[in-house]
């Protein structure tokens, strides 16, 4: 088994990845973003997260340094996350 066994691939809806396609999306925040899915990759249970009002494995987490909150759905069945939304700030 290789570290790569362990990471949650995370895939962006399209309502996600038009946000970052935006080109007026500031480039810090798009940084802090990717940054963040790559936290979500590592382990989808972050400790700054917590669930998200549609219960189950949806959960919410704010983006760093006061960027916003993202949401996101774990499949476990699948083993990946699908990031559903963002909200900056």
């Amino acid at each position: 088994m290789s570290d790569e066994d362990d990471l949650w691939p995370v895939e962006p809806s399209p309502v996600v990845a038009a946000a970052l396609a935006d080109p007026a999306l500031p480039v810090a925040l798009f940084s802090k973003i990717v940054s963040l899915t790559v936290a979500i990759a590592q382990d989808p249970r972050l400790a700054d997260s917590s669930p998200a009002v549609q219960g189950g494995h949806w959960r919410t987490v704010p983006i760093p340094d006061g960027g916003g909150i993202a949401e996101y759905l774990i499949r476990t069945e699948e083993h990946r996350v699908l990031l559903t939304r963002i909200f900056p700030f």
